[in-house]
């Protein structure tokens, strides 16, 4: 980044929080560049012991297999995209139940440019059949943690997150805080954190 999204100026540096930033030189301005953030959502979905996993059709890493998951549009609720990304890819309905683990990347990393927050959902099956589109997606279905070790190409972040899900069986993760709480509701919000029981807790 050269010059100022707002003004379009040259940028310069600035020391803001403990470090020298890309800044717009006109104080009227004021930009100030905090890097690239990016935000995922994964889905694991379990029916009778197995787990969905979606084949990519696309690089990088064509041919593996993976859970279902993609980016969070800056406008989309997170637990809508989650859900969204399972139908997308392979056209499977689920419902999210809570969140069991994430993945922080630091940009420059193998992942890219962009510093990611992968957030790992557990997700209830509801109906459907995996099938794909042979483009984004080229292979999908339910596998069981014997059938994945035979498979070439999948993927360890996902096989991660569907050990995490399978231990975590009997547990509750973060859930999504839709009754009574004490954070009064904000627009754009959603709060997600450990139920205790007594609603009076939440």
């Amino acid at each position: 980044m050269r010059y100022c999204p707002n003004c379009s100026q040259p940028l310069t540096t600035k020391f803001d929080g403990g470090r020298d930033r890309l800044a717009c030189p006109d104080p009227s301005c004021g930009f100030i560049h905090f890097g690239n953030f990016s935000i995922g959502a994964a889905a694991v979905v379990m029916r009778e012991n197995r787990a969905l996993l979606i084949q990519r059709g696309q690089n990088p890493g064509r041919g593996s297999w993976q859970i279902p998951g993609g980016y969070v549009e800056h406008d989309e609720p997170i637990l809508e995209a989650v859900e969204r990304e399972v139908l997308e890819e392979a056209n499977v309905v689920a419902k999210a139940r809570d969140v069991i683990a994430f993945r922080h990347s630091i940009g420059g990393s193998i992942g890219g440019p962009s510093t990611n927050l992968y957030v790992v959902f557990r997700l209830d099956y509801i109906d459907g059949e995996p099938s794909y589109d042979n483009d984004e997606v080229i292979g999908a279905g339910f596998y069981s943690i014997d059938e994945m070790a035979q498979m070439e190409g999948v993927q360890g972040l996902s096989r991660w997150a569907i050990d995490k899900a399978m231990r975590a069986a009997g547990l509750k993760g973060l859930h999504p805080e839709n009754g009574q709480t004490s954070m009064p509701a904000r627009p754009g919000w959603q709060l997600f954190g450990l139920h205790h029981g007594d609603p009076d807790l939440i």
